[in-house]
């Protein structure tokens, strides 16, 4: 049931050995049969734990204590993942396998094929034996009847038992023929099996010895040819470097032409830079001068400016000037007005005192108050007279003085702005002059400039370029060249001194090498003779297995023949043990 089970629907087929059913019965308490109880609970666990109400039994398995829980766990692995319990059948219904697990797949069904032998001999030869117990068992019974029957008459039992023993003789006579013939055949069937088998044991035994020698002669061809190709590499190897030295050597001469070139072009790259840093000084103090020009430009507008806010300004106070003089004139015509009014005023009062004396009261009066009107008047208008001719004078004073420090002052600036605007303009020519002069020689430079950029470039690209390839170079060279270089510091005699004893090391390596070569090469040769040798061996080992394997067949096939001849044999002897002497010596 549980085979069944397993190969149904677990599709895993079970290679332990089932629990024996009549030990269980007989004595289940003994140590065998604990044994056998012990293999059903292991696949009754196995089957509970795969089936479909998996889960119940695991949750059950999981309320037990810790122990248990290992023991019980540790047990199951053997169920289902012990490849000598239980063999895992989905492989067929996949197909594909890797190498690894089909490797030990097949170990493991080869161990288990041989053990299915071996218990299927064990069980032929059980077989054997009961089916031999069971006609010993069957045959006796006959014997008891036959001397154990109810008492008739002495004669009919007499009469009887002869024919009865008549007809036993016979057949006892004809089954001891025929169990003699083929005694004697199986005697020396199994003299002649045993002979071919212990030639077969000692042949095998030469052949184990020989293929063991061959193994190690194998391994010892192996390890001549690991070094055999040691050898060649390390020799190849020092041809290689013995090619990149030369290569080397000649590159280290150009990498000092190379470092020469790099130096000289640095100090020409200095040089421009030093140029074109002085140029970009004269540059910066042409721009200098350009924006002082500049200045001087605004400058001398801000005193054409001034100088015509001053002409303005002398423009203005001549218009003043003159507006005073026509005042001045015109108090001047008043003032002549006012004087020829009171000289008339001064006749009228002659003329009014020479009328007659009866007017001279009233008259007098009148006279009196037109004199003190006119007198009155007269002294207002020379006060605003002279107070006109103290502003007029000062006004005159005033103006001309101004006017003149003022026109002075101005004349004297203008001169001085003028020559300044002189001197300015004559600067600014120069200037012009020097700027352009200046501004072509930076054209100038700025195209040498850029000229000697793109040189400066390219130089920069081929010294990279050349010093990448160098630095390549230097990093190949790098185990090689380190010591060289440490050696130039000390001097070049020493480094020439270095260089040929490397060589000489290196030749004498080489002469080494290829003696070793030689010698390999022999060695070589030799080793393909014995190994010529050692695969004719192999070939007759070969045979000799197919042979071993043939004989062992046979053996086999012996030992499986040996219970079938040993049979009889063993009937025979039960019936001599059996049967009296007197009844032996009847038949014979």
């Amino acid at each position: 049931m549980d085979r069944r089970a397993n190969g149904e629907t677990l599709q895993q087929l079970v290679m332990m050995p089932l629990p024996n059913v009549l030990i269980l019965g007989k004595n289940p308490l003994s140590e065998q049969g604990l044994e056998e109880v012990k293999k059903l609970l292991l696949l009754l666990l196995g089957c509970a734990v795969q089936c479909e109400k998996k889960e119940e039994y695991i949750e059950c398995i999981q309320t037990l204590d810790f122990d248990t829980k290992a023991a019980i766990a540790s047990h199951i692995q053997e169920v289902t993942h012990n490849q000598e319990n239980v063999v895992d059948m989905q492989w067929l219904e996949s197909g594909e396998m890797p190498p690894e697990d089909l490797d030990s797949l097949s170990r493991n069904l080869a161990f288990h094929l041989k053990r299915l032998v071996d218990e299927r001999d064990t069980q032929l030869e059980t077989i054997v034996e009961l089916t031999q117990e069971r006609d010993c068992v069957q045959l006796s019974p006959l014997a008891t009847c036959s001397t154990q029957s109810p008492g008739d008459s002495p004669g009919m039992r007499r009469t009887e038992s002869r024919q009865h023993l008549s007809v036993e003789l016979a057949d006892a006579k004809a089954k001891i023929r025929r169990l003699r013939q083929e005694l004697e055949e199986k005697s020396e069937q199994l003299l002649d099996t045993r002979q071919e088998l212990d030639n077969s044991e000692v042949e095998l035994k030469k052949l184990q010895q020989e293929s063991y020698q061959l193994l190690s002669d194998a391994r010892s061809a192996r390890a001549y040819r690991d070094e055999l190709d040691a050898l060649r590499e390390k020799a190849i190897r020092v041809d290689k470097l013995e090619s990149e030295l030369s290569r080397y050597r000649e590159r280290l001469h150009d990498i000092e032409f190379y470092k020469a070139r790099v130096e000289e072009l640095k100090e020409d790259n200095q040089v421009m830079l030093e140029t074109k840093s002085m140029l970009e000084e004269q540059l910066d103090a042409s721009r200098q001068r350009s924006d002082k020009l500049h200045l001087l430009e605004k400058e001398s507008l801000l005193l054409k400016s001034k100088i015509h806010d001053l002409e303005m300004e002398r423009d203005m106070d001549r218009k003043r000037m003159e507006e005073l003089m026509e005042e001045n004139l015109v108090l001047e015509m008043a003032q002549k007005q006012s004087m020829d009014e009171s000289l008339h005023l001064g006749w009228e009062l002659e003329q009014l005192s020479k009328t007659p004396d009866l007017t001279e009261a009233p008259q007098k009066s009148l006279g009196e108050e037109v004199n003190e009107l006119t007198s009155s008047r007269l002294l207002k208008l020379e006060k605003d007279n002279q107070t006109l001719l103290k502003t007029v004078e000062e006004l005159r004073g005033a103006t001309s003085q101004d006017t003149v420090t003022k026109l002075s002052k101005a004349s004297q600036e203008n001169q001085r702005l003028n020559h300044k605007l002189e001197q300015l303009e004559s600067e600014l020519t120069s200037d012009r002059d020097s700027l352009r002069s200046a501004e072509s020689l930076s054209t100038d430079l700025m195209k040498e400039k850029a000229l000697l950029e793109k040189t400066l470039e390219t130089l920069r690209e081929n010294s990279e370029r050349q010093l990448k390839g160098l630095e390549q170079e230097n990093k190949h060279l790098s185990q090689t060249v380190s010591s060289l270089r440490q050696r130039c510091q000390v001097g070049a005699e020493a480094r020439v001194k270095d260089v040929e004893k490397e060589n000489r090391v290196l030749h004498e390596s080489i002469c080494e090498t290829t003696a070793k070569l030689n010698k390999m090469e022999f060695e070589r040769k030799q080793l393909r003779k014995e190994l010529e040798v050692v695969k004719e061996k192999g070939e007759r080992a070969e045979e000799l297995e197919i042979q071993i394997q043939k004989m062992e067949k046979t053996r086999r096939a012996c030992r499986r023949r040996l219970p079938v001849l040993q049979s009889p044999v063993k009937r025979c002897l039960l019936w001599r043990r059996r049967t009296p002497s007197w009844r032996r010596r009847a038949v014979v």
